[in-house]
């Protein structure tokens, strides 16, 4: 038996929960921002509770990875990719060719096959979380690409 289920979502207020208490800096709210196109959330199959959840957005004209994460506790155990590739899959679906993210751990990324981009080179994705304990001190976000 499947131990997951995924599903696609419009329920923002437990994916921002999630975002926000991974330390994205993501404001816990009901409304989704304009700038989401689909949501996905990974449940628990035997419990519902949200393991993780990933987000498609649309960014300075290009296609995002916006959010992604994995409740502690459960973390590195492939789930973070299972979600990438709902996004990719989805992507694909909608013709796109190049995925773009703004990474808070680029290592993770890189180990998925992200190409790591330069800013200036790159389209304005980033979105800054000013409520982050990280933003300024050892947080220094990277603009990457994963082509489809």
């Amino acid at each position: 038996m499947t131990e997951y289920i995924i599903r696609e979502t419009t329920d923002f207020l437990s994916l921002s929960t999630l975002f926000h208490e991974s330390g994205m800096g993501v404001t816990i709210e009901e409304r989704m921002p304009d700038r989401i196109i689909k949501m996905w959330r990974m449940d628990d199959a035997l419990t519902g509770d949200l393991m993780a959840a990933v987000t498609l957005e649309i960014r300075d004209g290009v296609y995002s990875l916006g959010d992604i994460a994995v409740r502690n506790g459960i973390q590195a155990k492939g789930y973070g990719k299972i979600m990438q590739n709902i996004v990719f899959e989805e992507a694909k679906k909608l013709g796109v060719k190049e995925i773009w993210a703004c990474a808070k751990e680029p290592e993770y990324y890189i180990h998925c096959g992200w190409q790591n981009m330069k800013w200036e080179d790159s389209p304005n994705i980033a979105v800054y979380c000013s409520t982050c304990h990280k933003r300024g001190n050892i947080c220094h976000p990277e603009i990457m690409k994963y082509n489809l």
